[in-house]
């Protein structure tokens, strides 16, 4: 699993709302262990967001939406390049 409880992620994908990519989110819980995607999250956006309606057909607004695992890229506050070194010199 890239995330865990009450990590902050950046939406790396969105199928159905490509608008989302690129969001901040805060994980909050696991919702949907083995879903077609993958392991799925409740995630919570900063703002309202508008998001298609699977069973009733009306677009929903809210700010918390399931995202699977792997379409989250968590903030860690780590360099993003791979020369980082294994051990720290003493």
């Amino acid at each position: 699993m890239n995330c865990k409880p009450n990590d902050l992620a950046i939406v790396i994908r969105a199928d159905a709302v490509p608008e989302l990519i690129g969001q901040i989110v805060k994980v909050l819980h696991p919702t949907w262990p083995d879903s077609p995607h993958g392991f799925v999250w409740m995630v919570r956006f900063q703002a309202p967001q508008v998001f298609p309606g699977w069973f009733s057909g009306t677009a929903i607004v809210d700010t918390d939406a399931h995202c699977p695992d792997a379409w989250l890229k968590p903030i860690t506050g780590l360099p993003v390049h791979d020369d980082v070194p294994d051990e720290v010199t003493a």
